[in-house]
This record gives C-alpha cells, sequence and structure tokens, in this order.
C-alpha cells in the first residue's frame, strides 16, 4: 500500500509520506531495540490505577500492590507492575515498548477489578483484551488470572466465561493465586534430572554401604 501511495502521488505527497515513513521507521526501531533489551517477565499485573473523576488512586491499585509485593518477595519471579516497572525502567516517557514486551513475554496476567467500570476501562481493557488473543495462540502457555473483589463475578466481561476467575475476599485466594502462578511460570524451567544408583551387596549390608546408600539419595 505504501508503495502504491508512493507510485500514485504527486511530487509534494511523494515527499511527505517518505519522510513520514522514515520517521516511523526510525520510531519503531527504537522500540524494538528497547523491547530486546528487556528481561522476559512472568506476571503482568494490570489493574485501573486512577479514577476518572478526581485522578484519585483506585482501591484497585491498593490491591495490585499487595499482589505485586508478594510476588516480588518470593525472588524468583520477574513481575510487571506499572506504577513501579515503568518508573525504573522507562527511558524518555516510552511506555508503549515496556508494555509490548511485559504483555508478550508474561507468561500469566493478573487482572484486578473491585468493578465491571474498571475491567472496561479503556486502557484496562486494552491490556487484557491484547493478552486474551496472545493466551488464545500460546498452547497453554499463558494464562490470564482475573481476580475480582466486592463485585458480582456475573458481570467480569464475557470474554472471560472460560477463564477461572479468583475471588480476592475468599481465605486461600493469595496462596492459590501463588500456586496457580509457579504452575504455569516455572513449567517450562529445565527439569532436574536424578540419576539413581543401586548399591548390590550380599548378606546383610555393613555400616559402610548403608552410608554410601544415604549420600547416593540425598
Amino acid at each position: 500500500d505504501y508503495q502504491k501511495a508512493i507510485l500514485f502521488s504527486n511530487e509534494e505527497q511523494k515527499s511527505e509520506y517518505i519522510a513520514t515513513a522514515t520517521e516511523i521507521d526510525q520510531i519503531q526501531k527504537h522500540y524494538m531495540s528497547l523491547i530486546f533489551k528487556e528481561k522476559p517477565y512472568d506476571v503482568f499485573i494490570c489493574f485501573k490505577a486512577q479514577e476518572d473523576k478526581d485522578g484519585s488512586t483506585t482501591r484497585d491499585s491498593s490491591i495490585a500492590y499487595e499482589i505485586y509485593e508478594r510476588l516480588n518477595a518470593l525472588g524468583n519471579l520477574n513481575v510487571f507492575f506499572s506504577r513501579i516497572t515503568l518508573q525504573e525502567q522507562m527511558a524518555g516517557g516510552l511506555y508503549e515498548p515496556y508494555i509490548y514486551s511485559a504483555l508478550n513475554t508474561a507468561k500469566v496476567m493478573i487482572l484486578v477489578g473491585t468493578s465491571s467500570e474498571h475491567v472496561n476501562s479503556q486502557w484496562v481493557k486494552n491490556e487484557w483484551s491484547r493478552y486474551l488473543a496472545l493466551v488464545k495462540n500460546s498452547n497453554g502457555k499463558k494464562m490470564l488470572i482475573p481476580a475480582y473483589k466486592d463485585m458480582d463475578p456475573y458481570d467480569l466481561p464475557e470474554e472471560f466465561s472460560h477463564l477461572q476467575a479468583q475471588d480476592m475476599s475468599k481465605l486461600g485466594f493469595m496462596q492459590d493465586l501463588i500456586r496457580g502462578i509457579k504452575k504455569i511460570a516455572q513449567d517450562d524451567e529445565p527439569k532436574t534430572t536424578v540419576i539413581k544408583e543401586t548399591v548390590v551387596t550380599g548378606g546383610n549390608p555393613s555400616v559402610a554401604s548403608l552410608l554410601e546408600r544415604a549420600f547416593i539419595f540425598l
């Protein structure tokens, strides 16, 4: 389409199209250079950060931060939490490359919601809908977990009907969440191969052979 536009445009239009295309190409290359430097993420926490009416912090944001703290404390998960991650790694106000990288590499998305309005707000829906498309093409290697509180689960988007939503007010929610995340986030980690050696002796085993077996089992 670009080549056809160049072919059928006059000199003034052609010059403008080429200049715009060059600028877009440079931006794209810059974005990709930032993306490839990023370490893959295990978990992406999606939530509405501010209220529309007054810009105050939402309950969703506070709950999401608590989840981030618990996951981060495990020490073996790389968690994307926009309020902190973007501030630490953002270069010159470019949000999109980091969000794009996190969405594409994260094995699990946790969607935190306390109301249908928050879950379906523009930027939140933009993130979970993009991730949901990745889940469908991941052959089970990615998972979206809707986590709700003080709202009817039937008010969650219809697109989540096949997903197992988690009630954050339920006792043991955090333990179940961490267990589910570990299961999929660590599923493709290299498995340790255990080689078992059997010591065959005649008659009753000696103390030395018993100790040797103990060390082998350890």
